[in-house]
């Protein structure tokens, strides 16, 4: 990635992602990650800035409430997970992300305001239950991590399998056979 303002901006929002990941702020009862305040803050800033703003949007809802029922659906039937959880989740959430999404920017746009969404609708919901549960505990880290690092793979994949076709194509003009 070349020295620009958006590289900047990428490594300015991870280091202080980073650098905040043990702090909470607790307002009355609820206790929020500062760092998922950080993300939170920052996927708004990357989405406002792709075009379609309202499929975007509407995009990242549909993950809202994808990772919100997923959390959901472990919480009360823990039986029917059948790979462990940091597997499960992210590659479910990948495969709904590609489907609705082409760019990787959109994709990590759409992402990571989908799951901080969803994390606070399960973590208000389940307040609302009596249960005490953190915003952006590390847990949320973990399933978010490991969905960038799939989106990041497959993009590098698809990127690759790119470039091998560009160079398959101007290779067959570059290579003459001797019957011809």
């Amino acid at each position: 990635m070349k020295k620009t303002k958006k590289r900047l901006f990428f490594a300015c929002w991870i280091l202080l992602s980073i650098s905040f990941s043990r702090f909470y702020i607790t307002l009355e009862s609820y206790s929020i990650s500062v760092a998922f305040l950080i993300i939170l803050g920052g996927s708004i800033i990357l989405l406002i800035k792709l075009p379609n703003l309202m499929y975007h949007l509407i995009s990242s809802y549909t993950i809202t409430i994808g990772y919100a029922a997923i959390l959901m659906w472990e919480k009360n039937a823990p039986v029917w997970m059948i790979l462990p959880r940091h597997i499960q989740i992210p590659l479910i959430l990948t495969l709904t992300i590609i489907l609705l999404e082409k760019s990787l920017y959109g994709r990590l746009s759409i992402c990571l305001l989908g799951v901080c969404g969803g994390e606070m609708i399960y973590s208000l919901t389940l307040f609302g239950y009596g249960f005490q549960e953190s915003i952006g505990e590390m847990h949320f880290f973990d399933s978010l991590f490991f969905i960038i690092v799939i989106l990041a793979i497959l993009d590098i994949l698809h990127n690759g399998k790119n470039k091998l076709f560009l160079f398959m194509e101007n290779y067959k003009g570059l290579v003459r056979w001797r019957n011809e």
